[in-house]
């Protein structure tokens, strides 16, 4: 083999000393390419959302529409230590996003209200986003209706976005239950309640310690502070995710294309996604807030809201599981008035359009809450001879 040269072994030396930066820099550069790569697609996933699934749509249109500032950047949360939290009083806000798009006036309490309150207080509403009229703007959300429907009637619409039926228990408490209102209408939207009533159970066990909205997730219920947190805000997290379920066959995702071009993406619930001891926590605020109001001389009527899927899925010969028929027939056996509102939904949903909701977010849009309003009127007309007059301008007579 012959003797080597102290000149050659040194340039051997030389060369494994060179090697380790050299596997650095490749490294350095792979490292950079791929979050070059990586960028870029966030970019190109950002300008053509549609590329988006269905249920990497729905998570990215919560992760920008929900938290604690509106669309053009304004505070709307304040933190509550009964509560959980209250949106902010006298607050003008905007939430747009995609063909969602509304503007709403909150009044002296932080709901939306027309200011000064009614005096007496005949009907009052209380529930989440679905009584809040999320989605419409001022007058025409489906309380609005109703206040058109029966002028002469006070009514006070207690919604909060967000909430569960356990926090709706303490607004009614802290707002409304020293007015003795003889009718009090509790939306239930089996689509989230029962995950906002573990939550929020969980805080109280907890001993209800610190802001609930961090510990929910800095306000949503996906997003909190880790590395994970903020890679779920981006579109690319949600994108892999979804393909992921894709080419394993667990899609949720459904997209309704309607014949006058509209489209409607649906998303299917969990499977085993609740439980019936989830059902019975929120009977049993039902239950308690029944007695509440029937001390104070009044009634307590449920209103059921369906989710899109409920509403939607039957059109393609599909159905949705969902807690509501479980919530429904609870109510029933406790002999709790409750209209299932996915009745007259169904009954207007049809290929033909227009479509009820909107095409990413899970609302009704202005013309769902319309059907909405006259299906409350009639039904509640049906029951309450007084409504019925209160149509031509009749006020509410109390104790009714």
């Amino acid at each position: 083999m012959g003797s080597r040269t102290l000149d050659e072994v040194g340039t051997g030396a030389g060369r494994l000393r060179g090697r380790p930066k050299g596997l650095a820099a490749n490294l350095a550069l792979l490292v950079a390419s791929g979050l070059f790569c990586l960028i870029g697609l966030e970019i190109v996933l950002r300008l053509f959302p549609g590329l988006l699934g269905e249920e990497a749509a729905l998570r990215v249109h919560w992760v920008e529409v929900a938290g604690d500032t509106d669309s053009e950047g304004r505070d709307l949360v304040l933190d509550d230590p009964e509560i959980g939290f209250l949106y902010r009083p006298g607050l003008e806000g905007r939430i747009a996003r995609g063909d969602l798009d509304f503007r709403f006036r909150l009044d002296a309490k932080g709901f939306r209200n027309p200011e000064p309150w009614p005096e007496p207080v005949d009907v009052v509403v209380l529930g989440d986003s679905m009584a809040f009229g999320y989605g419409a703007d001022d007058g025409a959300d489906w309380v609005s209706s109703l206040r058109r429907r029966w002028p002469g009637t006070g009514i006070v619409n207690l919604g909060l976005i967000g909430s569960g039926p356990l926090q709706h228990e303490r607004i009614y408490e802290r707002f409304a239950a020293g007015r003795r209102p003889p009718l009090v209408l509790w939306c239930l939207f089996a689509g989230n309640d029962l995950d906002d009533d573990r939550a929020f159970a969980r805080w109280i066990e907890q001993g209800a310690r610190g802001s609930y909205r961090r510990f929910r997730g800095q306000g949503d219920r996906w997003l909190d502070d880790s590395l994970l947190g903020l890679a779920q805000r981006t579109y690319l997290f949600w994108f892999a995710n979804d393909l992921a379920k894709t080419v394993a066959q667990r899609s949720r995702g459904r997209t309704l294309l309607l014949e006058n071009g509209e489209r409607l993406q649906l998303v299917l619930p969990r499977p085993n996604a609740w439980q019936i001891s989830d059902v019975e926590r929120t009977l049993g605020a039902v239950e308690r807030l029944r007695a509440r109001v029937e001390a104070g001389g009044g009634r307590l009527f449920v209103l059921l809201m369906p989710t899109k899927e409920e509403v939607y899925l039957p059109l393609t010969g599909e159905s949705a599981a969902s807690p509501t028929e479980a919530l429904a027939q609870k109510l029933a056996e406790a002999g709790v008035p409750a209209l299932d509102l996915g009745e007259a939904l169904r009954a207007r949903a049809s290929r033909a359009g227009p479509a009820l909701y909107f095409a990413i977010d899970g609302h009704p849009n202005p013309a769902g809450q319309a059907i909405i309003a006259e299906a409350v009127g009639s039904w509640l007309a049906e029951r309450l001879p007084r409504l019925a007059d209160a149509d031509v301008g009749e006020p509410v007579a109390r104790g009714g």
